[in-house]
């Protein structure tokens, strides 16, 4: 047999049936998207734009809710015109100009363009990354998606081109975000029955996107299935888990007046969620921000962990250093016990940068401080000062492991190395 037909027939034998399988397999994944339908972006519709005052106003306050300026707009930048950094396991992600301007920003989209663009993550640009989050937005009735579009069609017109992503391999391959859709997302499929609380779920599961930084991402940066709000870092933060567990040491009430910008026994949004509540989630009426909260405290907590736990034991000498320092340092405000005072400095015991499973927080807090927004709610935000000018990276290492061996559930010991490697300041 020659060695031509000895190839062949390895290929017919072996090859084939991998390349039928893997053919296969893509089918599947592509029908799962639904077909082509979601990777075609409508052509030919005239740019028509709403002229309705109650409808810019509704999509206003929606784009208010979601933070669409916050992630839109480049630290020192003209609102809307994009260019924000969003640092990912595969490179840099920049926000895209949502101005009226016809060129850079989305001044030449029609109505229909913008619709497939929130519900399906594919413009005219491309397939989007999971940085913007589609999933989530998908979820929006027409109606509010239309009612953004008129919105952003009042946003003055800037000239700017935002940076081009700077992608690491095997993201800035062409066509890797089409591939990762395929792989990891699954479009929603449609709800047989509202939920109990409709509003609600849509705040926090549509327009609020809160899974995005209150969610767990898997590999790739893969979305959770279902509403899952179980905490994980984003940003240099963490942003701890909002389910009935989490959240059941919080009086009836509590998050609610908290997401409106109020300190609830001393306890204010700091970090990133700061940012939040300062220029959006304040603006929550009374009603929109009760249902958030109850549909929060409806959601389950995660299935406990399978793994064994792990006896950590802090060392003597550095508990001792920790409840020096924790004297020196804290008590004044939040009390020998831990407890907080007057209600305006927060209690350390129920504090999920301190019971919570990850230290960055407590670490950044106590090298930088805080200070809440200020808010009507809160208008003059008592504030926390800054120790990266008193105490050594030992030092912190020591305090914090110390408060979350006191009052957290059995936590992994803090290193000077922890600290140095996580309480940096991030680029905002």
């Amino acid at each position: 047999m020659s060695r031509l037909r000895q190839r062949l027939l390895f290929s017919t034998i072996v090859l084939l049936p991998l390349l039928l399988i893997a053919a296969g397999w893509i089918t599947l994944l592509y029908l799962q998207q639904g077909g082509s339908a979601p990777f075609q972006v409508p052509q030919g519709f005239a740019r028509v734009v709403p002229d309705d005052a109650a409808l810019i106003e509704h999509g206003r306050a929606l784009a208010r809710i979601g933070n669409c300026a916050g992630c839109h707009t480049a630290h020192g930048g003209k609102v809307y015109a994009g260019g924000r950094a969003f640092a990912t396991p595969y490179g840099t992600i920049y926000s895209s100009n949502l101005t009226s301007d016809p060129q850079h920003g989305i001044g030449a989209w029609s109505l229909q363009e913008f619709r497939h663009a929130m519900r399906h993550g594919v413009s005219r640009n491309g397939v989007q990354s999971p940085v913007f989050p589609y999933a989530n937005f998908a979820r929006l009735p027409d109606a509010d998606v239309d009612a953004l579009f008129a919105y952003l069609a009042t946003v003055p017109a800037v000239a700017v081109t935002p940076p081009a992503d700077n992608l690491e391999f095997p993201a800035n391959l062409p066509g890797a975000m089409a591939a990762w859709r395929l792989l990891y997302y699954r479009p929603d499929p449609p709800r047989m029955a509202a939920p109990a609380n409709a509003r609600g779920a849509a705040l926090v599961e549509g327009i609020g996107h809160c899974a995005v930084c209150h969610g767990t991402r898997g590999l790739f940066s893969s979305l959770a299935e279902g509403p899952r709000l179980d905490g994980g870092r984003v940003l240099g933060w963490y942003a701890p888990a909002l389910n009935a567990q989490s959240l059941q040491s919080y009086a009836p009430g509590a998050v609610a007046a908290y997401l409106r910008g109020a300190a609830v026994d001393g306890h204010a949004a700091y970090g990133k969620m700061a940012d939040v509540v300062a220029q959006n989630l304040q603006h929550l009426d009374a009603a929109d921000a009760d249902a958030v909260e109850a549909y929060l405290r409806a959601l389950p907590a995660p299935p406990p962990s399978r793994r064994e736990p792990t006896n950590w034991e802090l060392p003597s000498e550095q508990r001792a250093r920790g409840d020096r320092l924790y004297d020196e340092n804290c008590a004044d405000c939040h009390g020998k016990d831990g407890r907080g005072k007057d209600g305006n400095y927060p209690s350390l015991v129920t504090s999920s940068a301190i019971t919570g499973p990850d230290p960055i927080n407590a670490i950044k807090l106590t090298l930088f401080g805080a200070v809440g927004p200020a808010t009507p709610q809160n208008p003059r935000p008592y504030t926390m000062p800054p120790f990266a000018q008193k105490l050594s990276s030992a030092d912190v290492a020591a305090l914090v492991s110390t408060l979350r061996a006191r009052w957290g559930a059995n936590p992994r010991p803090v290193s000077p190395g922890d600290v140095d490697a996580w309480g940096g300041i991030d680029e905002r």
